[in-house]
C-alpha cells in the first residue's frame, strides 16, 4: 500500500508541475506567427514591385511619348529599359513580357488593356494613340498572398501595369 501512495503522490507532483508550459505553447502557435510574419513581409515585397513596375512602366512610357532619341525600339528594348528601373532582379527579362500597340481612339485602347501582352511593339508616330502592357511573373513564398493578383501557376502571381497616352506632336 505504502508504493501505491508514493506512486500517486509523485502523479499528482507531475499534475501541478507547470515549467514547461510555456515552451509547449509556443511550440504550438510558432508556426502560425512565423507563416503569419512571412505573409506580411511578402505583401509589402509585392507592393514594392507592383510600385516598382508601374513607375518603370511609365518612365519607359514617357521616352516613347515625347519622342526621345532613347525610346526603346522593340519589344526586347522595351523589357531592357523597364527591368533596369525595378529592383535588382537576376531573371526580370524572363519574368517580363511587353507589348505597344498603336490605336485610333481610347476606346479601343481601353478594350485591349485586358487582354495579355504579346511582345507587339508599334509606337506609332505623332499624335497617335499608345497602350503600353507589361506583365510580371512574381513567385511567392507563402499561397494564401494571392487574392487580388492574378493566379499564373500554384506559387506564381502576375503584376500587371497598363498605361494609355497619346504621343505629343514630336515630329
Amino acid at each position: 500500500m505504502f508504493k501505491i501512495k508514493g506512486h500517486r503522490a509523485r502523479v499528482e507532483a507531475f499534475r501541478r508541475n507547470d515549467s514547461g508550459a510555456a515552451a509547449v505553447e509556443f511550440s504550438l502557435i510558432a508556426p502560425v506567427l512565423f507563416f503569419a510574419l512571412l505573409s506580411l513581409f511578402e505583401i509589402g515585397v509585392l507592393g514594392i514591385m507592383t510600385s516598382g513596375l508601374d513607375n518603370a512602366v511609365a518612365d519607359a512610357a514617357r521616352r516613347i511619348r515625347t519622342g526621345r532619341e532613347d525610346a526603346a525600339t522593340s519589344a526586347a528594348t522595351l523589357e531592357q529599359q523597364i527591368c533596369a528601373r525595378m529592383v535588382s532582379i537576376d531573371s526580370c527579362g524572363e519574368r517580363l513580357v511587353t507589348s505597344v500597340q498603336r490605336f485610333s481612339n481610347f476606346t479601343g485602347a481601353a478594350t485591349a488593356a485586358t487582354t495579355q501582352p504579346a511582345n507587339q511593339f508599334d509606337k506609332g508616330a505623332a499624335s497617335d494613340i499608345i497602350l503600353v502592357k507589361a506583365n510580371y511573373t512574381w513567385p511567392l513564398m507563402s499561397p494564401f498572398v494571392t487574392r487580388g493578383f492574378d493566379r499564373s501557376g500554384p506559387l506564381q502571381i502576375t503584376i500587371t501595369s497598363r498605361l494609355a497616352f497619346k504621343n505629343e506632336p514630336f515630329e
